[in-house]
């Protein structure tokens, strides 16, 4: 790359910095704060200012005016990404280009990711099949579409109100327009599987990265690591796969037959590792909904603004967190169960207090509630101190709440004073407006009366 490019594009960034939080610097959209950023480029949460509805934007990064070209051509392919609707896809909304710097955007899912869980240790068994279900049926969808994801890992992929979501489809083909190897172009090599080395690859592919995103869910680490990117890569390609004891023999022959180093011996569709997967599950381990939709908030107007409404999910039919019917909690493990619910509670109530901060008063917008996400399982100990926190979280921010809306208060009480006066001036007006109006009309009908009768009106 040039340095007049590299300077150009410097400029771009920082002509973007100054300018993104100017009134419709997107069109129709309001930016309100940045979730994240990474080679490929960064993304920043916006409002939709006609309905306030919020969407994730994500601004491209490029090496140069040719890598921009060839990208904003390529962009032109997100018309056929942005047919697909799927739950456990985000969806991709809109695009376009702003101060020299490409932009897509995309539904807002939520900032939590798999990747953040997974940091906080290894999912329960139940919770990492349900997510990585909802994970495999959006991958689906994506191949029965012709669509290769070819980037899958666990920050690609958005928790929100326990749904998974995955993100990023259709972008590897952009990196690969920016002079970089389609194995490298991302910086993720734990996920590649063998065959990128060579730059090739199909949806084969994908269930490769799926098998070592199952085995980090049960595991709490990747398969395989190294001091740099070629090692892990090279160790995807020549060692075989040593499993912890935290993963159940039950799971290892499936992610056995994801992660093989020849294409041909793994899955030959992302269906097919589901059923196996549900027959696993049937045969012991806990069986999941392959989709569930985002449950509704029910409940008096006050506690749904609140986020404390009960949620209703009419399409799903499997809680898959729930432990069997047949199998008896020890007391610990209850306890631990009644801890997460607690702070589910306390996060629904947090979230509802939250919205309540960020509602302007007397703005006539209405208040927005983003669901909570899965409450994470740190055991008994750090479940009771989770717990404590955010009770103290929740009794801070509420018992702030009502300065929140003084000065609002305040200014309409303020207001209403000065204008009392007036409005009692108005109604008396208004009654001798009237009571002339009735004497004037009673004088006439004397005078009538009088004369058609032949007696004097007034004497």
């Amino acid at each position: 790359m040039s340095d007049t490019s590299a300077t150009d594009v410097a400029l771009n960034w920082e002509q973007f910095y100054r300018n993104y939080r100017q009134a419709d610097y997107i069109p129709g959209y309001e930016i309100v704060n940045k979730l994240g950023s990474g080679v490929f480029g960064a993304v920043f949460k916006a409002r939709k200012t006609s309905i306030g509805k919020f969407y994730a934007i994500k601004f491209l990064k490029v090496d140069d005016e040719a890598t921009k070209t060839a990208i904003v051509r390529e962009l032109e392919s997100l018309r056929h990404f942005a047919q697909i609707d799927h739950p456990n896809l985000v969806s991709i909304e809109d695009k376009g280009e702003v101060d020299g710097i490409p932009y897509i955007i995309m539904n807002y899912a939520g900032e939590e990711t798999l990747r953040r869980r997974l940091e906080q240790g290894r999912l329960p068994e139940a919770e990492a099949v349900a997510i990585f279900v909802q994970i495999c049926e959006g991958v689906a969808a994506l191949h029965e579409k012709s669509i290769v994801h070819f980037d899958l890992k666990p920050s690609n992929v958005f928790i929100k109100a326990g749904v998974a979501r995955v993100g990023d489809y259709g972008l590897s083909r952009l990196t690969s327009e920016s002079h970089k190897t389609l194995s490298m172009g991302r910086g993720t090599p734990y996920y590649m599987a063998p065959e990128m080395l060579r730059k090739k690859g199909d949806r084969r592919s994908d269930i490769y990265s799926l098998g070592v995103i199952l085995f980090e869910c049960l595991a709490g680490e990747v398969p395989f690591k190294g001091d740099s990117e070629w090692e892990v890569l090279k160790k995807h390609e020549t060692e075989p796969i040593t499993f912890p004891e935290t993963i159940s023999p039950r799971f290892r022959a499936i992610i056995s037959r994801c992660m093989a180093k020849d294409p041909e011996a793994r899955y030959g569709s992302v269906r097919e590792l589901v059923t196996d997967l549900s027959a696993t599950g049937s045969a012991g381990s806990p069986s999941v909904s392959p989709t569930s939709a985002t449950p509704k908030a029910m409940g008096p107007p006050f506690l749904v603004g609140l986020g404390l409404g009960r949620r209703s999910n009419s399409n799903s039919t499997v809680d898959s967190t729930r432990t069997s019917p047949a199998t008896t909690p020890s007391p610990v493990s209850a306890l631990n169960d009644m801890m997460r619910a607690i702070a589910g509670v306390l996060a629904r109530l947090r979230a509802g207090i939250r919205a309540h901060y960020r509602h302007r008063p007397g703005s006539g917008e209405p208040i927005v509630v983003e669901p909570e996400g899965v409450v994470p399982d740190h055991g008994l100990v750090g479940n009771s101190f989770h717990v404590f926190g955010r009770f103290v979280e929740v009794v801070v921010l509420g018992s702030l709440l009502p300065l929140r809306y003084l000065p609002w208060i305040l200014s309409k009480s303020l207001g209403f004073l000065l204008i009392l006066p007036f409005k009692i001036l108005a109604v008396g007006v208004k009654i001798f407006v009237v009571a002339l109006m009735f004497g004037a009309i009673f004088f006439v009908l004397r005078v009538f009366f009088s004369v058609l009768l032949g007696v004097r009106p007034f004497g």
